[in-house]
C-alpha cells in the first residue's frame, strides 16, 4: 500500500522538473487570452481611425478604379503607377496591421513568458501513435475545449442578437437613408458589434487562463518517489555537494554572529583573529567559545561587538591560542583556564567600575608555550 502511495503523482513540481520541462517548450499557454487580447485592441484601434482607414482606402479605389486610356496603352507608366496604388492601399492598412504584429508578439509573454525551444518542434514518433491520438481526443484537454467552443457560440450568438434587438430602429431606417450614409452607419453598428463580440471573448480567456495552468502543473506533478530520486541525482553532483556545503557553511557562520552580541569579551588579534568568550558564573563548566574567526569573519565579528558594546581586548598570543585549539561552542582548553580567567576578571571588574574611579589595569596574562602558535597555526 505503502508503495503504490508512493508512486502517485500528488506532489508539486520541483524547481528542477519546471525548469527541465521550460526548456522542452512545456509552458502554460493560453491561445485564448491572446486571441482576445489582440481582437479587442484591433476593434477598438478600428473604432478610433476606422475612418481614416476607410477615407485612404476609398481614395486608392477611386484612383485605381478610374482608368486612363493613354495610360493603359502606356506600358512604361502603367507597372509603375500600379505599384504605387498598391503602396497606397498597404499603407492605409499598415497601422492595423503593425499593432497586430506588436500584440502578437507581446501576448504570449503574459502567461510563461518568451521561450524559443527547438525541441518543441522537434519530430516526436509518439505523436503518430492512433492510441495517443484518441485519448487526446477523448481527454480532459478535448473536453475543455468543446466546452469553450460551445461558450463562444452562446457568447457570440447572444452578443449579436442583443445588438439586433438594440439597433433594430437604426437597422430598418438604414434603407429610406442616401447610399453614403447607409453605408457610413452600417458600418458603425457592424463595428460597436464586432467590438462586444470581441470584449465576450475575455470571460472565455478568464476561464481558459487558470485552466491552463492548472492544467501544465497537474501534468508536471512528482510522485514522491520520483522526488527522491531527484534529490538523490542532484546529491552525487559534485557541483550541488559544493553548494550544499557552501550553504551549511554560511548558515553555521549566521547562527555563530549571531551569538556575539551574547558575548562576556572578544579577544583580538587584533586585525587577523577574534575570539568570543561567554562565561556562566552560575555554572560549574569553563567558559565557552561563541564564535571565533580568521580574516574577514573576525572583522565582522569585531563589528558585532562594537555595535553591541561588547568589550574587546587586544591580546594576540591568547586570541591565537584560543582560535587554533578550541571549537564553536564548546569549552576551551584546560591550559588556557588561568589566562581566560584573569580575562574575564578583569572584563567583570570593568563592568562594575563606578563613574568617576579609577578602572582596574588591564592584565597581561601567560600563554602556556605549548599554546603559542603563529598566524598560520604552527607552535612557535
Amino acid at each position: 500500500m505503502s508503495e503504490d502511495s508512493s508512486q502517485e503523482k500528488t506532489e508539486q513540481p520541483t524547481a528542477k522538473k519546471l525548469e527541465k520541462s521550460r526548456e522542452d517548450g512545456q509552458v502554460p499557454r493560453s491561445k485564448e487570452l491572446s486571441m482576445a487580447i489582440i481582437m479587442v485592441f484591433g476593434a477598438a484601434f478600428l473604432l478610433l481611425t476606422g475612418d481614416s482607414i476607410i477615407d485612404n482606402i476609398t481614395e486608392m479605389l477611386i484612383d485605381a478604379l478610374t482608368i486612363d486610356r493613354a495610360l493603359l496603352m502606356d506600358t512604361q507608366r502603367f507597372p509603375s503607377v500600379l505599384l504605387s496604388r498598391l503602396v497606397q492601399g498597404i499603407l492605409a492598412v499598415m497601422p492595423f496591421l503593425l499593432l497586430t504584429l506588436v500584440l502578437a508578439l507581446v501576448t504570449p509573454a503574459l502567461i510563461g513568458g518568451w521561450l524559443f525551444s527547438t525541441k518543441a518542434i522537434g519530430f516526436k514518433a509518439n505523436k503518430l501513435n492512433p492510441l495517443s491520438g484518441l485519448k487526446r481526443m477523448l481527454g480532459t484537454q478535448a473536453l475543455m475545449e468543446l466546452v469553450k467552443a460551445l461558450i463562444k457560440f452562446l457568447l457570440v450568438a447572444g452578443i449579436g442578437y442583443l445588438v439586433v434587438v438594440s439597433q433594430i430602429d437604426h437597422l430598418m431606417a438604414l434603407g429610406q437613408m442616401p447610399l453614403g450614409m447607409a453605408m457610413a452607419e452600417g458600418g458603425m453598428i457592424l463595428l460597436w458589434a464586432f467590438f462586444y463580440i470581441c470584449l465576450s471573448l475575455m470571460v472565455i480567456a478568464g476561464i481558459d487562463v487558470p485552466y491552463q495552468i492548472y492544467s501544465h502543473t497537474e501534468k508536471l506533478k512528482m510522485s514522491m518517489q520520483d522526488i527522491k530520486d531527484e534529490m538523490k541525482e542532484m546529491e552525487g553532483r559534485p557541483e550541488v555537494k559544493a553548494q550544499v556545503r557552501q550553504r551549511q557553511r554560511e548558515m553555521a557562520m549566521g547562527r555563530m554572529l549571531d551569538e556575539v552580541p551574547n558575548a562576556d569579551v572578544v579577544i583580538t588579534n587584533p586585525q587577523h583573529f577574534a575570539v568570543a568568550l561567554v562565561y556562566d558564573q552560575a555554572g560549574a563548566g569553563a567558559p565557552v567559545v561563541l564564535a571565533k574567526g580568521q580574516g574577514e569573519m573576525a572583522a565582522r565579528i569585531r563589528e558585532i561587538a562594537d555595535q553591541e558594546h561588547v568589550q574587546m581586548l587586544r591580546m594576540p598570543l591568547l586570541a591565537r591560542a584560543l582560535y587554533f585549539t578550541s571549537e564553536i561552542n564548546e569549552e576551551i582548553p584546560e591550559g588556557l583556564f588561568v589566562a581566560v580567567a584573569q580575562v574575564l576578571a578583569y572584563v567583570y571588574q570593568m563592568n562594575a567600575v563606578i563613574p568617576g574611579t579609577a578602572p582596574p589595569l588591564q592584565p597581561n596574562p601567560e600563554v602556556p608555550s605549548d599554546y603559542r602558535y603563529n598566524e598560520d597555526g604552527d607552535v612557535i
